[in-house]
């Protein structure tokens, strides 16, 4: 082979192993960029670019007048992001040393979570800013942790309203199953759990938002590279007066029960107020487990919202029911009379009246004004119970008002029918004279009764009751109104339901009327006391001298002017004995302040909002 042949197989070979080498990194390359190249891509981008969710604010909650109620205010949160967290047990340990968490419980959280590995894991909501400024000030050496700037719900007032505004709480699996109800939430994202936080969830949450971020190795942010803008949720005005609900809560401040303040000519509740009562604020970021513990070991239940959830005898307020029918029936009228000696028998019952010696004859509107139980007993016993029942669910009693909050109770109408299905029993004639006085099986709520006196006081249109006027956007343009929802007319005659209010007008204002203690100068007051018996004693013991909880409890319902009905209401004192002594006073209060007769509660200003908390 000649020296030109070998340089000629020496370039032949050096071409080909080129060309292998070049061939198999075209393939490599082949394989990476087009096989392997969205995978790598994502892999290049998680590394330089980060997926940062904007939450979107609340809705507000506004009083009838546009005063806020309820709002939302920075919180600093803590969060971790697992793919940058290298040494998480590292990470765990110097959080827990700053923040009240326990290093556990952060390896928890992160481990726990189903979301991909760059996106933030929630440690701790609501840090203080001392705190913030010392994880930015260590930022580099606690790869993965970030702070995000995030909106809290804030009580403006409190315990202001607590029952009826309700709280957040963490989403639970339940609800994150239901992707109709709560679409795009996430675990550890807060939800309406009571109140209307929680039956307004709809229109309060908004839509988040979100941004695509550059980030340096360190996390920090360099540049916004795509942005969606979060939109608000919607405001809800309430029918709520500010000023009332200051009035009535101020009225009950020392007393365990519920008040209500409504507008019987539209349905409208101006107050709502259940004792004890509780700071909404406390679960803004996540109850503590010691205020939880709090809460939920209290014996007065200060969660239960007497107002919907409480159901008790009503006591003589529901002679008003008694009364109804009797007239309509026509077993008695204006001017009839029926004797009371004091007591009577209704088979091997001597049922007696509360006055020993009796009324002696005494008409309609006597009955009413000194609640004479005898009275009832023989009206209630013509009826009868299926009569009485017919009259009392008319009135709305016995079942739920649907006025927007969960876990409303119905309370209870007994009836022959009732009896045998629930307790396989006849019903007995004994048992209707208790029905008749608003005792025995009958129970309601609050707000059933002060639907009732509603009824009565416009002449016989029962209103659904209505916590929410208006639902407005965050540009305050009207998205939804709710107009008054007429129930039913109760089927009473005009005339008869005046006997009635005459009756209860004369309870305040007449001789001997069991409610005087409500009486105001100046003002026509309409009422009717109840005192609804807890246990029956067998022997003559002073109530006062009865352990708390088996003392009677203390109705008044009323409403004011009688000429021109503006306000009805509702007082239940739990166990606060006669509805004479516990509940009418303090309904004299609130009709004071209302209608600015001079009450102690508003001396300062009738107008005054309460003083917003400084938390």
């Amino acid at each position: 082979m000649n020296s030109q042949s070998v340089s000629t197989f020496r370039l032949q070979f050096i071409f080909v192993v080129v060309s292998i080498i070049f061939a198999i990194l075209f393939l490599r390359l082949w394989y990476l960029q087009i096989l392997q190249g969205e995978k790598f891509l994502t892999l290049s981008e998680e590394n330089r670019i980060r997926l940062t969710r904007v939450k979107a604010p609340r809705g507000l909650f506004l009083d009838t007048n546009g005063q806020v109620l309820v709002k939302n205010r920075p919180s600093f949160n803590v969060f971790i992001i697992p793919e940058d967290a290298k040494d998480l047990p590292y990470t765990a340990k110097q959080l827990a040393e700053l923040l009240p968490i326990p290093e556990k419980e952060i390896i928890a959280k992160v481990k726990k979570s189903q979301r991909p590995k760059f996106e933030p894991v929630l440690i701790q909501r609501d840090i203080p800013l001392s705190k913030v400024a010392y994880l930015e000030e260590h930022k580099m050496s606690l790869p993965g942790v970030i702070v995000e700037v995030e909106p809290l719900r804030y009580n403006i007032y409190g315990n202001f309203a607590s029952h009826i505004l309700g709280y957040l709480g963490e989403i639970n699996e339940e609800q994150l199953k239901d992707t109709v109800s709560y679409p795009g939430r996430r675990l550890g994202d807060l939800v309406g759990q009571y109140g209307l936080e929680r039956s307004m969830e709809g229109f309060l949450m908004g839509e988040d938002g979100g941004k695509q971020v550059e980030v340096n190795a360190s996390g920090r942010e360099l540049r916004v590279l795509s942005q969606k803008d979060q939109k608000p949720g919607h405001d809800i005005v309430l029918t709520i007066d500010l000023n009332i609900q200051s009035l009535v809560e101020e009225a009950f401040r020392d007393k365990t029960g519920a008040a209500i303040v409504m507008d019987p000519n539209n349905g409208h509740i101006l107050a709502m107020v259940s004792n004890p009562s509780f700071n909404p604020n406390l679960f803004a970021g996540g109850i503590s487990s010691a205020d939880w513990k709090s809460l939920i070991e209290n014996s007065y239940h200060p969660l239960q919202n007497r107002a919907i959830q409480g159901t008790y005898s009503p006591g003589s307020t529901f002679k008003i029911i008694t009364s109804a029918g009797g007239l309509e029936k026509g077993l008695v009228n204006r001017n009839s009379t029926v004797f009371c000696g004091g007591s009577i028998r209704i088979g091997n019952n001597v049922k007696r009246c509360w006055k020993f010696g009796g009324h002696g004859s005494v008409t309609i509107v006597d009955a009413l004004r000194q609640s004479c139980n005898v009275y009832y007993y023989k009206v209630g016993g013509e009826l009868g119970i299926g009569a009485l029942a017919k009259y009392a669910m008319s009135f709305g009693l016995g079942r739920p008002t649907g006025i927007g909050l969960p876990n409303e109770e119905s309370g209870l109408i007994p009836t022959e029918e009732w009896k045998r299905k629930t307790l396989g029993e006849k019903w007995y004639p004994s048992e209707t004279a208790d029905a008749a006085i608003g005792q025995g099986f009958v129970s309601v709520t609050p707000l059933q009764l002060v639907n009732m006196v509603s009824a009565v006081a416009n002449g016989g249109t029962l209103y659904k009751p209505m916590l929410v006027k208006e639902i407005r956007d965050s540009d305050n343009q009207l998205v939804k109104e709710f107009k008054p929802e007429i129930i039913r007319k109760v089927p009473v005659k005009e005339e008869n339901l005046k006997v009635i209010r005459k009756g209860m007008w004369a309870v305040v204002n007449e001789e001997h009327g069991t409610g005087s203690k409500s009486r105001i100068e100046g003002l026509n007051v309409a009422g009717k006391t109840g005192t609804a018996q807890v246990i029956k004693l067998k022997s003559k013991i002073k109530p006062k001298m009865l352990p708390e909880k088996y003392r009677d409890h203390a109705w008044f319902v009323a409403f004011a002017p009688v000429d021109d009905p503006k306000i009805a209401l509702v007082v239940f004192v739990e166990h606060g004995l006669k509805g004479g002594d516990a509940a009418a006073p303090v309904a004299k209060l609130i009709f004071e302040g209302i209608f600015n007769k001079g009450s102690e509660l508003t001396k300062k200003s009738p107008t005054e909002a309460p003083t917003p908390l400084n938390l």
